[in-house]
């Protein structure tokens, strides 16, 4: 609709604003635990992730996940983009503890529903490597790179961006090691 376009434009403000107005629209007709009202919150989520307010974009994803536990239960694919708000979220904040907890959660949920080998999972696998760079565990950062760079390539190939960002964040880690050889 209207707000995507919105979005694409980054006119974050107008985006916000139909967001509002079809969170309203849906509690009015389908109550508060319904999808859709938790995706109305994921997207308000995302625009205040989008413009660095994150105890706003942490107070939506929240709401979101509430409303998706409700529906689906705590195991099910659909809450994962929530804890993965969350994990992202808490690490702009530098929460970086409670960021791997939330990337953890999505991990274990996508890896239950989709074994090790998708790209899923190397969305994780990307989450929790950043968390450990910024701790300085380099080896257990490089460990998760590589994971989701196995995972890239084997199922975009060798010339796909997402590759290319676990080459790029292997290298940080690499730099960070002072492993320039590498």
């Amino acid at each position: 609709g209207i707000g995507k376009v919105y979005w694409i434009q980054s006119r974050y403000e107008d985006t916000l604003a139909n967001y509002a107005k079809a969170l309203e629209i849906y509690i009015d007709n389908y109550g508060y635990n319904h999808r859709d009202v938790a995706q109305c919150y994921f997207g308000i989520g995302k625009v205040y992730w989008n413009q660095s307010r994150y105890e706003d974009a942490l107070a939506n994803y929240e709401n979101a996940l509430e409303i998706r536990i409700h529906k689906y239960g705590r195991k099910h694919r659909h809450i994962t983009p929530c804890y993965l708000g969350i994990g992202n979220v808490y690490w702009n904040q530098a929460r970086y503890e409670d960021a791997l907890a939330n990337y953890e959660k999505a991990f274990q949920i996508r890896i239950h529903k989709y074994g090790y080998n998708h790209p899923d999972v190397a969305q994780c696998y990307l989450g929790i490597g950043n968390v450990y760079v910024e701790q300085t565990r380099y080896e257990d950062a490089l460990e998760n790179y590589e994971n989701a760079l196995e995972i890239c390539i084997d199922k975009y190939g060798h010339n796909h961006p997402y590759v290319e960002a676990c080459y790029n964040n292997i290298a940080v880690v690499y730099l960070n090691q002072s492993r320039y050889e590498d």
